[in-house]
Formats: C-alpha cells, structure tokens, sequence
C-alpha cells in the first residue's frame, strides 16, 4: 500500500528505484512501494484514456512480480 510520502513521488521513480536496488533487505519495500504505486496510477486512469500509460503500468507490474521472486545472493570471488 502507498503511504503519504510515497503518494507524492511519481510510480516511475519508485519502480526505478526497485530496479536499481542491490540491497536484498531493500529490495521487498522497493518493490512494494513500486506496486502500490502503479496500482493507485491505474485506479486514477480514466478507463477509455491514456492506453499508452496503462499498457506500461501493465508492463511494469509485470517485472516487479519477476523481481520480487528473485533470490538475490553474492556473487562468490575466489
């Protein structure tokens, strides 16, 4: 769910937040907050207007569910 303060910051920076996280502790709030951003933009489209924003939300929603299910782990230097 978005809170107040992540209400006011657009869903594309969220979700690029989310895409550019590299700490595995963060990375489930990023993408969390991307989520319910992108859901709070599509409840606000009109339903017949701004196809071109609703196919990208789609899109979006799309990648964080893949993100979400990755298991991040450090890549082991020997």
């Amino acid at each position: 769910m978005a809170t107040e303060g992540t209400s006011l910051v657009g869903w594309k920076q969220l979700y690029q937040s989310a895409l550019l996280e590299t700490d595995s502790a963060k990375l489930p709030g990023r993408v969390a907050d991307a989520r319910a951003a992108i859901r709070d933009r599509m409840q606000g489209l009109q339903s017949n207007s701004a196809y071109d924003e609703r196919v990208a939300l789609e899109y979006a929603l799309r990648v964080l569910d893949i993100l979400g299910r990755v298991t991040w782990e450090p890549l082991k230097t020997d």
